[in-house]
């Protein structure tokens, strides 16, 4: 969903590296939407864009598997109207946009469930073959703009806005082809947004603007199960996930107000600008993580013997130890999983631009932002004992942002030469998502059990509550027969230093006019992220070494691995802990994990950009982009909030007592990347006249090519192997952290249009239009498993059991090490018709 119709914008302005201290709360670019105003003439359009199956190509990776085209149809409509009311004094400006979308969700059959003559495995089978079928999701949305100009007088204007979201998505919730329809749900928004804006000119050398915005956000989602959710993995790879999402159903309401004012100066050679702003959250914000249950299953076997009711040492022996089943709950007179992580931001700033001589502008700045968020409201004393507080999230006060930038063009050069540069310091948010975490998974608000593999006492779906309800709500834990001592819960803090991420960015470009109309550029751009944001968990003890042999060979990889009970009855090594349902001794024994959210982590962005751009004339325009880059990071997220989800826990720090060994390539790391694009107006039927001249006149073309190299990924292996309690973040030994490489991507979209002139006034545009034309297999995802755990002696062979065997192609869905598994969208075409007066 969106804010705005493209119809209704007059201009994007994107703010990159400007180095102005009037932007900020963002650590990147910073994008202004300017909407279109009425005038003194009525204007308009109404437009319909129209894609459909029959039109488009068959995904490769579908076609492949011998399957037929996947359904698919969008509509998008809508028009504008603009105009007077009081002519010179009160403009109005209307636009609605609608859109109507019907796609697939793919689901891969789990064709065969190779060896079914095992009871275990027939049954597991039997109960993921009715639900893996491809299932159809969409959506529909409204967006409405209303907008009022009013000229009070010479010196002042008035601008008024009104926006209206409504988006209703069926099966949105979750995606992928290994989601089963009942794990995802109906996804809605219904957003309204009141904004204002006063103009004023003071005098000849004092503008003054203020802003004023009130927003209203609800954001429900549903769930299409009641059941638990189970994640079932075979061979290290995951075959299919039913019941409902582990975070549905659930909601977020918002209610916005801000206020900005800015001062414009003119005062000789300098335009002085001051400004602040006042932003607030009001937020209700409900998100029942793993309130109804979530299992997550190592094999078939292991789902299959628990739908059975077979006996524990029989379901969960072997690698099935790293079988877990997490659930939480509210606390006694708390509001469980609503809280309320309210903010109000408060930002000032001081801008010159400094025009010392004609070829020289210089544009000094400094920002200050300051974000006063609530404080959650529950002490978990036992916590505290160890030096937690769960009550309170640090302030930082320190947000104070220098910008420099300028421009210079030598004289020497005539003109021809611009150099442009800067430095700045930008600071982000903190999302509120990890501050309503904090504020309720203390151990007391909500308390998340984890039950993990022999001490799993439920036969799936059921639960600690019994079997499944259409709430999330349960009682309190409470042990019955044969249920084991519930484990400790995990707790999420924020660490005591924790301060605000920020960026420092520096460029420096040289743009070199070619001709009138053509320039070339070549820059730098270096962004470095400071204090960001990530999740470790900080309840684990020291490493020791351990080894492990790969199947059939005679080769012993290295690693470390945290201390696991040992003995019976169990013990752990000095100064550590047996914890319930854990096989990882741990330091406090209170609690499972301790994840805290840490404003340590770091990344570096290096470019290097050539552009060149010819400006429109002759009839052509063309605009050239070449970018080399690379980003190194070491695992920065602010989403990590639901622990024991194989999502959110693949966010976390891979090694939590070596987090130096994460400094590598970041997933986003796009080494090359080539954008090429360009408009031809066909003007050559001027020497016709009538009816051949409206055929072949006024055609236009224009296109991009997009190539680029691929993004990185880990080789990981299917087990715990390090024992951090997260299967999610294991790499295979020795081998770093986003070592491998995507296939790189190509797409051509080309569009023409015939513009067909009626009067002055009124023309019709015929569009037609087409992305990835040539349909090219762009691979966006990979089956990044390359070992899996086994205890099988027969499979490790010589290597000493257990072992790291290649994934074992059990079922359909076992894929080796880096096949392809997805792909960015195949050929589509699209037919659009806009009228426009």
């Amino acid at each position: 969903p969106y804010q705005f119709s493209q119809d209704s914008v007059q201009e994007f302005q994107v703010n990159s590296n400007a180095y102005s201290a009037e932007y900020g709360s963002a650590g990147g670019a910073v994008i202004n939407v300017v909407t279109k105003s009425g005038t003194n003439q009525f204007h308009g359009t109404v437009f319909e864009f129209f894609r459909d199956r029959s039109l488009n190509a068959t995904d490769p990776i579908v076609k492949a598997q011998g399957r037929a085209k996947q359904p698919y149809h969008f509509n998008q409509f809508g028009g504008n109207l603009g105009g007077p009311v009081l002519k010179d004094h009160l403009f109005f400006f209307f636009d609605y946009d609608g859109q109507r979308n019907i796609t697939q969700n793919l689901i891969l059959p789990l064709s065969g469930c190779i060896a079914p003559a095992d009871a275990n495995i027939a049954a597991a089978c039997t109960y993921l073959l009715a639900r893996d079928a491809s299932w159809t999701s969409g959506f529909n949305q409204d967006v409405y703009l209303g907008k009022v100009d009013w000229r009070i007088n010479f010196n002042e204007l008035l601008s008024v806005r009104i926006n209206s979201q409504r988006f209703t998505g069926a099966n949105l919730e979750n995606g992928g082809s290994f989601n089963s329809l009942e794990h995802t749900g109906a996804s809605n928004v219904t957003s309204d947004t009141v904004s204002g804006q006063l103009t004023s000119t003071l005098s000849p050398r004092f503008v003054n603007e203020f802003r004023a915005a009130y927003v209203r956000d609800n954001e429900p989602g549903q769930a299409n199960s009641a059941n638990p959710e189970a994640s079932v993995f075979n061979g290290g790879q995951l075959q299919l996930t039913v019941g409902r999402n582990f975070f549905s159903p659930r909601f977020t309401k918002i209610k916005r107000g801000q206020f900005a004012d800015v001062l414009t100066w003119i005062r000789g050679r300098h335009t002085f600008k001051f400004g602040g702003d006042v932003l607030t959250d009001r937020i209700a914000n409900f998100f029942p993580g793993n309130f109804s249950g979530a299992y997550t299953f190592n094999s078939l076997e292991g789902f299959g013997c628990n739908l059975n009711g077979g006996a524990a040492s029989t379901c969960f022996a072997g690698p099935d130890a790293n079988d877990t089943f997490v659930e939480a709950f509210g606390g006694t007179g708390t509001t469980g999983p609503t809280t309320h992580p309210n903010l109000t931001e408060f930002s000032g700033f001081i801008q010159d631009e400094w025009r010392i001589t004609p070829g020289l502008t210089l544009n000094p700045g400094l920002r200050y932002d300051y974000e006063a968020r609530a404080q959650p409201s529950v002490l978990n004393p036992t916590a505290q004992l160890a030096g937690i507080l769960t009550s309170r999230i640090n302030s930082d006060k320190n947000g104070f942002g220098p910008r420099l930038g300028f421009a210079w063009t030598p004289n020497r050069f005539n003109q021809r030469i611009v150099v442009r540069g800067g430095y700045g310091i930008y600071y982000g948010r903190t999302p509120s998502i990890l501050v309503g975490t904090a504020h309720s998974n203390n151990g007391l608000q909500v308390q998340t059990l984890t039950y993990r593999g022999t001490s799993i006492p439920f036969k799936y779906p059921n639960t600690q509550c019994g079997p499944p309800t259409a709430t999330p709500s349960c009682p309190a834990p409470a042990p019955g027969p044969g249920v084991p001592t519930p484990p400790p819960p995990t707790i999420f803090v924020f660490n005591s230093n924790y301060v605000e991420p920020y960026t420092q960015q520096f460029s420096l470009g040289v743009e070199y006019q070619l001709a009138k109309d053509t320039a070339l550029t070549v820059s730098y751009l270096g962004v470095h992220g400071v204090r960001l944001q990530r999740t470790r968990d900080i309840n684990l003890a020291r490493e020791v070494p351990a080894t492990i042999g790969i199947a059939g060979t005679t080769t012993v990889l290295n690693y470390l691995r945290y201390p696991s009970p040992t003995g019976t009855p169990a013990t752990c090594p000095a100064g550590l802990f047996v914890v319930p349902s854990s096989n990882t001794c741990r330091p406090n024994g209170n609690f499972q994990r301790i994840e805290e959210v840490e404003s340590n982590a770091n990344s570096s962005y290096n470019g290097l950009i050539i552009q060149l751009n010819k400006r429109f004339g002759h009839n052509y325009q063309i605009l050239g982009s070449y970018t080399y880059g690379k980003v190194i990071d070491d695992v920065p997220d602010a989403t990590s909030v639901v622990p024991f989800s194989g999502g959110d826990d693949a966010k976390m720090v891979s090694d939590p007592g070596n987090i130096r060994a994460d400094r590598a390539a970041g997933v986003n790391d796009q080494r090359h990347r080539f954008v090429l694009s360009g408009v031809w107006a066909l003007n050559y039927a001027q020497r016709f006249s009538g009816v051949p001249k409206q055929i072949l006149g006024r055609w236009e073309l224009s296109g991009i090519l997009t190539a680029q190299s691929g993004q990185p990924y880990s080789a990981m292996v299917n087990a715990d192997l390090n024992n951090d309690s997260n299967r999610s973040t294991e790499r295979t030994p020795g081998i770093g952290r986003d070592t491998f490489y995507l296939p790189r991507t190509v797409s051509l979209d080309p569009r023409i249009a015939k513009n067909i002139q009626f009067t002055e006034r009124l023309r019709l545009q015929l569009i037609g239009e087409a992305f990835n034309v040539f349909n090219h297999t762009n691979i966006n995802g990979v089956s990044r498993t390359q070992y899996a755990f086994t205890s099988s002696a027969a499979i490790c062979g010589i290597a000493a059991a257990p072992c790291l065997a290649a994934p074992q192609v059990v079922s359909s869905r076992n894929f080796p090490f880096r096949f392809p598994t997805s792909d960015i969208t195949p050929r589509i075409v699209q037919l659009a018709a806009k009228f426009i007066f």
